[in-house]
């Protein structure tokens, strides 16, 4: 038997929600209506512009920069909780690898060294070195990935997809200077970009 008091008290509870919720977002559609609001919007452009263009370069150098710096600006203004600033945290620090290992690459004595290390299936795509930077571009993607599902504007939504793609870009580039210290013949990996454009 359901206690009617309970019951009740449960109504309560979530009647006071709805009508939360309800004052929250008639606040925000307010607030976005004000000129500060217009004046974030106009700066919320520019910065998706900015990362367009950083990806339409081409040069994963650039964009890895970019990235770096996007990423300690997040956590030094935006990092707001412990779990966030690890998270951040732990993408610096891939990144860090991930660069190291593009010089690495280019040197394709050393390359093949490092090649030889990487030997299990699992460590292993597409013939070549799941290496740090690999690693990077995969974890990265999934981080960005889990942002775009979270509760942010329509421009910085399409920021994160901007950013994704140019994380897309670098590891695209990435590939092609293994396969160029390997000596291995470039082809089509459509498997991965299926997976990055989910």
């Amino acid at each position: 038997m359901i206690n009617t008091r309970t019951s009740s008290m449960s109504k309560d509870l979530l009647n006071g929600l709805r009508i939360s919720m309800a004052a929250e977002h008639a606040s925000f559609e307010m607030k976005e209506q004000t000129p500060a609001a217009q004046i974030h919007k106009t700066a919320q452009d520019n910065n998706l512009q900015a990362v367009k263009s950083i990806g339409r370069s081409g040069d994963h150098q650039i964009i890895l920069t970019a990235e770096k710096a996007l990423l300690i600006n997040e956590l030094r203004l935006y990092g707001n909780s412990p779990g966030m600033k690890s998270s951040l945290r732990a993408a610096l620090q891939d990144l860090e690898l991930a660069d190291k290992h593009t010089e690495i690459v280019k040197d394709p004595k050393r390359y093949a060294e490092l090649n030889e290390l990487f030997q299990r299936p699992k460590n292993r795509r597409g013939g070549l070195p799941y290496d740090e930077a690999r690693q990077f571009f995969s974890s990265h993607n999934t981080r960005l990935l889990n942002l775009d599902r979270s509760r942010l504007s329509e421009t910085e939504k399409k920021t994160i997809n901007a950013r994704r793609s140019n994380i897309r870009v670098a590891e695209l580039a990435y590939i092609a200077l293994q396969q160029k210290a390997l000596g291995i013949e470039p082809k089509k990996d459509k498997g991965r970009d299926r997976e990055m454009s989910r």
